[in-house]
Order: structure tokens, then sequence, then C-alpha cells
């Protein structure tokens, strides 16, 4: 497929210089330095691990170890318990 590209003068020149350094032709090395400049950008960016960080939210020994659910359940019939 052609197509018309804008490349600014210093890329060209050094693609020009790639080509005539290897023997490649000039479409080769376009399409090599396309080719890696587009694997790069596939690779994902390898980020540091996220790590929790556990925070004392003051719980009643007998609510540690159980599910969320149960403990919301827990604290609603208490607040429901309290109540006139």
């Amino acid at each position: 497929m052609r197509t018309t590209l804008g490349i600014n003068d210093a890329l060209l020149r050094e693609l020009h210089r790639r080509a005539a350094t290897t023997g490649r032709p000039f479409r080769a090395v376009i399409e090599e330095a396309l080719t890696l400049g587009l694997a790069q950008g596939a690779k994902p960016k390898r980020s540091r691990a996220f790590r929790v960080r556990p925070h004392a939210l003051g719980l009643k020994p007998g609510f540690r170890g159980i599910s969320l659910n149960r403990l919301y359940d827990q604290i609603e019939a208490e607040a429901t318990a309290r109540k006139p």
C-alpha cells in the first residue's frame, strides 16, 4: 500500500543513512523501524506491585474473621436493637 508521510529532516537523514550502510532498500528500513516501534509500544510497562497496608478498624473481637455481609448484618441488628 502506498501512502504519504511527513517525516522530519533529521529522521529522514537517519533512515537514508541506515539504508545506505546496511545496503537494504529504503522501504525495508522504514518498515523495520515501524515494526520495531509498534512492537515496543505494545509491551506493557512494568509497574510496581500494589501493596495493601492493613489498618486497624477497631472491631470487636467477635467480629474479626467474618464476612463483610455477616458483619453488616450484625451491625445493622445492633443498631436496630438500640432504637426505642
